[in-house]
């Protein structure tokens, strides 16, 4: 089988180089082991890359690129919001967005390929592909069957179906296959909405083999009937071969669609490397064994525009604009070590005498010195009409799918008092009379302030940023941007809004003066003069957080916290003589100049000067008197909200002391934890405070005392973990506030069969503090 599957691959790429692969006509079908390909076991060697991530015009550099690494396949996302900007409006013409042509490409330099069209795709791209219309209808739910999705999703796959149908093996085009969603075993468990799905391609006209991916544990969740599962993530052979076969009917062939030679990243946090040691021996292996094997990513590419996702892991984490994702081919396509030791592996599979193209030049990389950027504009002296609305309006109501959108209002109030922006969707910076007071993150959960009304009245400005939506998880389908519910002054609702959609999809418009703006948000504009042009970095480095244009073309967002400090700038966006280079900057600073290096910053963070200090808040133990037990016992396995009921008592001071942990593990942890009242209803967690606590992780993830009553569930407490490991007991003693009468406390774990779930426990309660021993 290895031998015949060798020799197709070595006349696939003879064929290719004499440009006859193209006309051939091939059939492709699934074997009982292998994939057959005329007929003979064929081994595909695929990476994946996404045409909307890279320039047209460097679509054919990538794919020789990957054809000089051995590849014989490209796998490719397909993002329905990047093809469906508004409800029945079709784009696969302008931009990066003609698939039909990055196809064809792909058959001319001899590669086959496997597209996912969704509708769900993750990706760390914007709502995981999904368009943001989807949401206009605050009680649509996505990913479901609500009839609603269900329409939109049959709809984009028909008209999908229409565009690359031809394309397909059965009609000479090069495209073998066609995934059905994507990674659905990690989400729910549906075999109706999957059959869905799987019908709805076919029924868009593709007779291709279909496949899904899902990891190894969700397969068994995400397969359906009549469609081949993938193994995303198993480097096992066996493994992925026994997993394969029992969803399967007990047969294969066997494809790992997901293999990850990087990895993602976040703003706020290190970037991802992934050292070619921890892989390639795992990549070896499954090819000596027959698996047909997709690197995510053999090139990443670049999320341009606002169309970087977010995820969510216990708080909300945005995905930057740069999406090399420590990848074989750099963000901008150039070869790494990565590159050629896989290419030295693969060649190694390949039958004696095969040569591999030659590895083509890379494009040309210029500097450009640096520039001062001399006009700027005040954001608030630019903007289109409002919307005029009684109730605070999100994106998705006005019309509006990503970048920014600002509220304005008049409070009437004199004095101090809190504002309360409920819910931040999801970075505002906030203006009292065009004086910037604060700035907000939702990463760090931020949402309140104090202010201060001087006069009788003053004009409240909140501008938000739409920082990406979230593209995988649970969390999925809570994703309207802007500000969600509402915003209160001393706890009462503010109306009488004025709302400015600002898309930022044109910058051409915006009038500039030679004189630096007032006030901040400003946008900066100069020209640069250009004797070449090739590709370079924009350095960011000395700006803080907003986005940049250049010959109106959007290369990203920047944010002084890193890890990314450099955009991408392809040359075929730059051209010799005038380039005009625009910069919109939230935060308002004496620094406005900007260069382009040859060389990409990617990996350097910054002090985030809005992130909470997590120091350990207790140096010693709590010490407790068990005449202040009110409760005691276990609680049981399952993810369900646990109550537990005691006689009334009056208390300010509670603790939750955790003996041991169902798993039998050394950790603790709480989601949400609750008090009742003499009534048995929750009391208002607004006014607590951590007493005390003895263990808390703060450094491997976000496993403060807080996130216990935070009002997320995805948050948790946890023990220590990351470098130390206490072990039982552990205790989290909260202040109320003020004294009430409770009667009970309820106790929500984390979700699933997860570290830290306690089992016994004791519950303390009292009128005065406790004790700490140092």
């Amino acid at each position: 089988m290895k031998v015949k599957s060798f020799i197709l691959l070595a006349f696939i790429f003879w064929c290719s180089s004499f440009g006859l692969a193209q006309s051939a006509k091939h059939s492709f079908a699934l074997g009982d082991n292998d994939f057959l390909l005329d007929g003979k076991p064929f081994q595909m060697i695929a990476g994946e890359m996404h045409y909307a991530r890279i320039p047209k015009e460097y679509w054919r550099h990538r794919l020789k690129m990957a054809r000089a690494m051995g590849l014989n396949t490209i796998t490719t996302y397909v993002f329905w919001n990047y093809h469906e900007p508004k409800p029945g409006e079709f784009d696969f013409t302008t931009e990066n967005r003609n698939i039909t042509e990055f196809i064809r490409i792909a058959q001319e330099e001899g590669l086959w390929v496997v597209v996912r069209p969704g509708p769900y795709a993750c990706a760390e791209w914007e709502f995981g592909g999904y368009p943001a219309w989807l949401l206009k209808d605050k009680d649509v739910l996505v990913r479901s069957k609500d009839a609603r999705f269900l329409q939109a999703s049959e709809r984009y796959l028909k008209r999908f179906g229409e565009e690359i149908g031809s394309l397909q093996i059965t009609k000479g085009g090069p495209v073998l296959m066609v995934q059905v969603e994507n990674e659905y075993g990690s989400y729910g468990d549906d075999k109706e909405f999957m059959g869905k799905m799987r019908d709805y391609i076919r029924s868009a006209g593709f007779d291709v083999p279909l496949f899904t991916a899902d990891g190894p544990s969700q397969c068994k969740n995400g397969y359906v009937n009549e469609v081949l599962p993938g193994i995303n993530g198993d480097y096992n052979p066996q493994s992925v071969k026994d997993t394969v076969r029992k969803y399967n009917g007990g047969k294969g062939p066997f494809f790992v669609p997901e293999f990850y030679p990087g990895w993602l990243d976040h703003w706020g946090e290190e970037k991802s490397i992934v050292p070619v040691e921890s892989f390639i021996g795992k990549f070896d292996t499954l090819l000596l064994n027959g698996i047909s094997v997709s690197l995510y990513m053999f090139h990443g590419g670049t999320n341009f525009g606002f169309m970087n996702g977010a995820n969510y892991g216990g708080k909300f984490q945005p995905q930057p604009t740069s999406y090399d994702y420590d990848a074989p081919l750099d963000e901008a396509g150039r070869p790494t070590p990565k590159y050629f030791k896989l290419r030295e592996i693969i060649a190694k599979h390949l039958p004696e005498g095969t040569k591999l193209p030659d590895v083509p030049p890379p494009n040309s990389i210029i500097e450009i010195p640096r520039t001062e950027l001399s006009k700027s504009a005040s954001l608030f002296e630019s903007l289109p009409n409002a919307i005029s609305s009684k109730k605070i309006l999100t994106m998705e109501d006005v019309g509006q799918s990503y970048g920014y959108i600002l509220y304005r209002t008049q409070i009437k109030q004199h004095g101090e008092g809190k504002l309360v922006i409920k819910d931040l969707r999801d970075y505002a910076a906030v203006f009292l009379d065009r004086t910037k007071i604060a700035s907000l993150d939702r990463r760090h959960k931020q949402s309140k302030i104090d202010i201060n009304i001087e006069g009788y009245s003053a004009t409240l400005d909140i501008l938000i940023e739409n920082g990406g939506r979230i593209n995988y998880g649970n969390k999925l389908t809570d994703n309207r941007n802007g500000i969600t519910e509402q915003v209160t002054f001393n706890g009462n609702e503010l109306t009488d809004w004025e709302i400015f959609s600002l898309p930022f999809d044109d910058v051409s418009n915006v009038r500039f003066e030679f004189q630096q703006a007032s006030s901040a948000p400003v946008l900066y504009r100069s020209t640069i003069v250009l004797p070449k042009v090739g590709d370079t970095f924009l350095d960011m480095r000395g700006w803080n957080k907003g986005c940049v244009w250049v010959n109106e073309h959007n290369l990203g967002r920047f944010w002084y916290i890193g890890p990314q400090q450099t955009l991408y700038v392809p040359g075929v966006w730059l051209k010799e003589g005038d380039n005009e280079i625009t910069v919109l900057d939230l935060e308002q600073s004496d620094f406005h100049s900007i260069q382009g290096l040859k060389e990409p910053v990617l990996n350097e963070l910054k002090q985030d000067e809005l992130a909470p200090s997590f120091s350990v808040r207790v140096p010693g133990m709590l010490k407790l008197d068990e005449t202040n037990i009110v409760s005691y016992g276990e609680f049981v396995p399952g993810d369900s909200l646990q109550t537990k009921n005691f006689k009334p008592t009056h208390a300010r001071y509670i603790c939750l002391q955790s003996l041991s942990s169902l798993r039998n593990d050394p950790f603790a942890s709480i989601a949400e934890l609750f008090v009742l009242d003499e009534k048995g209803k929750p009391l208002p967690r607004e006014g607590w405070k951590i007493f005390a606590v003895e263990s808390e992780e703060l450094k491997a993830e976000d496993g403060r005392a807080e996130n216990a009553f935070d009002d997320d569930i995805e948050t948790i407490w946890h023990t220590q973990w990351g470098s130390a490991k206490p072990p039982h007991p552990h205790a989290i003693a909260i202040d109320l506030g003020n004294e009430y009468v409770i009667s009970g406390f309820q106790y929500q774990s984390r979700s699933g069969n997860a570290p830290g779930k306690i089992k016994e426990f004791k519950f303390y309660a009292r009128k005065q503090s406790f004790e700490i021993i140092k």
